[in-house]
């Protein structure tokens, strides 16, 4: 069984927008924003601390 795919900013973009233009999911948005900070703070980690694109 393949591992779950882990919130990206991009995905907490997404759904903030479209929470944003529908009205519901207000809660959600401040999840979804924490979980793909965190996710994007441990990956940081994995790859050596480096941000993409700055040397």
């Amino acid at each position: 069984m393949s591992e779950p795919k882990k919130m990206t900013p991009e995905d907490a973009a997404r759904i903030q927008s479209h929470a944003d233009k529908s009205g519901t999911n207000q809660d959600f948005k401040a999840r979804a924003q924490s979980a793909a900070d965190k996710n994007a703070a441990q990956k940081g980690q994995q790859d050596g601390g480096q941000q993409p694109g700055k040397k």
